[in-house]
């Protein structure tokens, strides 16, 4: 008699279980269709074309992408999920944005922050290109480094903001402040580097020691 008292409550357990391990998996199927990243932060330039791909787990080829909540002009690949955008001048600012993947049965979503800035760094001129120095144990400082961007603007840069390298120590070396000294006879490249916004470029200078030129002594 105690056996049969028994027998529905374990069925009820065992049921309640299979339920519950089945939601569970469920769960973790629709979770794993994205690499599980509630949110990515971008950064843009007005004028110049964002792309962004979203990276996936399921290589479902039936999968389906919709973008949500997004700012004007930007659209999505609904096949690929490849994400493309060209902010104007006015939406500089930050932006929100949602890609919501689907396989017909479950769905995950991407969250996106898209931060418009006016302008980016295109490219960095260091002066002057080019060095002739005689003697060692000389020194002589970069004059300037300039940034371009992409509006068509410029400004010099601090250069104790930038970065600079010799790739021959032993021909001549450059400090922080863009101090360089002579070591050697020889040829050796300085190469400038310098970062904005998460945006790099580089610019070189080509350094040649010369020995120095002896005073010429007419005869008479």
């Amino acid at each position: 008699m105690k056996q049969k008292h028994f027998c529905p409550l374990i069925v009820m357990v065992v049921l309640l279980t299979s339920f519950m391990v089945g939601v569970y998996v469920l769960s973790i199927l629709a979770n794993e269709l994205t690499e599980n990243l509630p949110e990515t932060e971008l950064k843009a330039i007005s004028g110049i074309p964002l792309n962004y791909q979203l990276v996936l787990n399921d290589s479902n080829p039936k999968l389906i992408f919709v973008l949500r909540d997004a700012p004007e002009g930007m659209t999505i690949d609904r096949k690929t999920g490849m994400v493309e955008w060209t902010p104007t001048q006015e939406q500089i600012g930050v932006h929100k944005a949602s890609i919501v993947v689907t396989d017909g049965s479950n769905k995950d979503k991407q969250e996106l922050t898209i931060t418009v800035v006016s302008s980016g760094l295109s490219s960095i001129v260091a002066i002057p290109a080019v060095m002739d120095i005689e003697g060692v144990n000389i020194t002589k400082k970069i004059e300037s480094v300039t940034a371009y961007y992409s509006d068509g603007s410029s400004k010099v840069i601090d250069k104790t903001k930038c970065h600079f390298q010799s790739d021959k120590t032993n021909i001549i070396t450059v400090n922080e402040r863009g101090i360089v000294e002579t070591k050697n006879i020889g040829t050796a490249t300085i190469t400038v580097s310098y970062s904005e916004e998460g945006i790099a470029k580089n610019s070189t200078i080509t350094v040649t020691v010369k020995l120095p030129t002896l005073p010429f002594f007419g005869g008479g």
